[in-house]
């Protein structure tokens, strides 16, 4: 099996779409004085990824645990691009 990291971008893609929807809900949150933590920041990702469902030359990406820990992720970039 060889790698191809070119077919990866619509992933790449797809996870920029979140960040930005987590960034913004962040920056929105916070505005309005509301303390968010990396946790509630990381379930709403989440939420918003639950229907998404990527595959890879036929094999499916994101299980329970990935999808979590991808969001999890997500939620502390958008945190620390709004420091």
């Amino acid at each position: 099996m060889k790698f191809q990291a070119a077919a990866l971008l619509p992933l790449v893609m797809k996870l920029g779409d979140y960040l930005k929807v987590g960034f913004e809900h962040y920056v929105a949150l916070k505005a309005s004085g509301t303390n968010m933590t990396p946790d509630m920041l990381s379930a709403f990702i989440a939420m918003q990824m639950s229907s998404w469902n990527p595959d890879f030359q036929g094999k499916k990406l994101l299980d329970d645990e990935t999808r979590q820990a991808a969001a999890r992720f997500l939620a502390g970039v958008a945190m620390n691009l709004a420091k």
